[in-house]
């Protein structure tokens, strides 16, 4: 077992199983909450169709058959900024009155994306229901180099990944610092697929990945798993996966090498990992309304419905997150100071995953000429020639009018301000204006 342990859930075991103690103790004598014959709203940060969404909406119709009155309940997609948008209305203009919900992933309480210049909210002041936890990424290398690994004077093996900014390429950083993995980044994968398929042809020489079904065929033909982040145990401990319990938890590998900043370093980028969705009450939500929520969603958490979802979909290292832990993750990732987030950037400088930032950017002005795949690719010239830009649903700002937009709403002959690396790449912003 790991001896890594998350600061912010180093409290114990004793206080979840009591609930939220004091930080949610009953509100004064008044009229029993009752939903009947009322209708939630359940706001999603983003798109619809993908993994927030989806879970969002499996939680959210089993969540109102645990309230009191069984109340009907509609989903709001709310888009842009990664999320950012979502996040500011709500927390600034939907009322505590318990009709509202909302439902976001990690990246809306990482302290990156809180860094942001857009972002205009403190999840930490959210009263949470509870999320669900990630499942520990593996890492996996081509059978035939392992040897090369750990030998300096060899080829470096290829590490491949879609944009750097997934938690098995940080986790190939902090190995190349503490032991000496001898890897180099090959990034620009399309998505998860075309990555997989890589390593299954021998493109790349390692990969990673976390969901069990993928995995499986990976292990069955080239791949040998060497590591895993591990997932998180009631105690706040990082530990094997159910599936792979001989799998040896980075952590574990690398503590005793750090020094106590890097620990601390370590420990922040931990903590921006545990978490995969979230669902959540405004500021201020009355404690009674509240616990009700919460009793609600770990009633869905165990409902037989909703863990035949979770075993399919995850297999049996799908884990959950109590409300008071929820509360702790966040509140800690909220009070991130620089210098952790400096640590880990610097590291990734010098080991060539630069952050996404980092690169050098061009703008130009320019009307969009062509759309597809609802905005993940648009088209436009420069000087008589078409370019092409990605536009990610997180990482992309994306604004029409100066307003936090979503990229769907970007039109065919809208002029735009477009900041981007070159041609075919990944514009870090889209600014236009109907």
């Amino acid at each position: 077992m790991s001896r890594i342990r998350i600061s912010l859930l180093a409290v114990g075991a004793g206080l979840v199983a009591a609930g939220f103690g004091t930080g949610l103790a009953s509100s004064p004598a008044g009229a029993e909450v009752n939903f009947k014959g009322k209708t939630i709203q359940v706001i999603i940060n983003s798109r619809p169709g993908g993994g927030t969404d989806a879970s969002a909406r499996q939680i959210g119709s089993l969540l109102i058959k645990h309230l009191p009155g069984k109340p009907g309940v509609i989903f709001r997609n709310l888009p842009g900024g990664g999320g950012i948008k979502a996040n500011n209305y709500f927390y600034a203009k939907v009322k505590p009155d318990g009709m509202t919900v909302l439902s976001g992933s990690r990246s809306q309480v990482s302290p990156f994306k809180l860094r942001h210049r857009a972002a205009k909210y403190d999840p930490s002041q959210y009263r949470f229901l509870g999320g669900t936890g990630r499942i520990g990424t593996l890492i996996m290398i081509n059978k035939k180099e392992t040897a090369r690994l750990t030998d300096p004077k060899a080829r470096p093996l290829a590490f491949g990944g879609i944009d750097g900014e997934r938690s098995g390429s940080h986790a190939a950083v902090w190995a190349k610092e503490y032991l000496g993995w001898n890897v180099k980044f090959v990034l620009g994968y399309g998505g998860t697929p075309a990555l997989l398929l890589a390593a299954r042809r021998g493109e790349i020489d390692m990969v990673h990945h976390q969901n069990i079904f993928n995995l499986k065929p990976l292990l069955k033909d080239n791949q040998l798993a060497i590591a895993q982040i591990g997932i998180r145990d009631p105690s706040g401990k990082m530990v094997p996966r159910k599936s792979f319990p001989n799998l040896p938890v980075l952590g574990d590998m690398i503590w005793p090498k750090m020094d106590a900043v890097a620990k601390k370093a370590y420990e922040t980028w931990l903590a921006d990992n545990v978490v995969e969705k979230w669902m959540a009450l405004p500021p201020k939500t009355s404690d009674e309304i509240t616990k009700i929520y919460v009793a609600a969603y770990k009633a869905v958490m165990n409902d037989p419905a909703y863990k035949t979802i979770a075993a399919r979909e995850f297999g049996d290292d799908f884990g959950w997150i109590p409300a008071p832990e929820m509360q702790r993750i966040v509140k800690d990732l909220v009070a991130t100071t620089d210098a952790d987030l400096a640590f880990f950037t610097q590291l990734r400088i010098k080991h060539g995953l630069k952050p996404a930032g980092a690169k050098k950017m061009k703008t130009v002005t320019a009307k969009i000429i062509e759309k597809k795949r609802g905005g993940r690719r648009m088209f436009f010239k420069v000087k008589g020639k078409t370019h092409q830009i990605k536009v990610s649903g997180s990482r992309t700002d994306v604004l029409i009018n100066g307003e936090l937009s979503s990229r769907g709403k970007v039109k065919v002959g809208m002029e735009c301000k477009i900041v981007y690396p070159g041609d075919g790449k990944e514009a870090k912003s889209v600014s236009c204006k109907k």
